[in-house]
């Protein structure tokens, strides 16, 4: 697919839509298909707070690539939680960083999935071996779906 819109956006340009030609592309770009989803409103202000310590450098890099697809990171994290509870994504084991740089980044995500999430958290842990957390999904999943390079530790069995 993603080759098909570069060859679209390619005969936009030649057809004198430069700008039509530079937002295809922006949607082909990695993770430029979170651009597609309308801005929830309803996903940003319902729920609760979910406070995730996370390296500075790393919030800053969600903040503007959230900012950059016109998305919250509320509603991306409420994306990835419904894809764990539909068994289609596991979060990988995040390697851990020095706390010499941490900060909190706040983020709203619907009560329902938290305890949903909640619900299988001992289950996922089990299945992946290693223990997962609300906030372990959220920051994986973040990182993942924006394009955003995190740190995660290799849990295949060495042969």
């Amino acid at each position: 697919m993603r080759d098909r819109l570069l060859t679209a956006a390619q005969r936009l340009e030649d057809a004198g839509h430069p700008d039509s030609a530079a937002d295809v592309r922006a949607v082909a770009a990695p993770g430029g298909w979170t651009m597609l989803r309308a801005k929830d409103d309803a996903e940003k202000s319902a729920g609760t707070n979910l406070a995730l310590t996370i390296d500075r450098d790393l919030r800053d890099q969600l903040k503007a690539k959230a900012d950059e697809f016109g998305v919250t990171l509320g509603s991306v994290v409420a994306d990835g939680f419904r894809r764990v509870v539909a068994g289609e994504w596991l979060p990988p084991k995040l390697a851990r960083s020095s706390t010499a740089n941490k900060t909190v980044l706040n983020v709203r995500v619907n009560d329902g999935l938290r305890k949903q999430i909640d619900a299988r958290r001992e289950e996922l842990s089990r299945e992946v071996g290693y223990r997962v957390t609300q906030s372990s999904i959220a920051i994986a999943w973040m990182a993942e779906d924006l394009g955003v390079d995190v740190a995660t530790v290799d849990t295949d069995p060495v042969e």
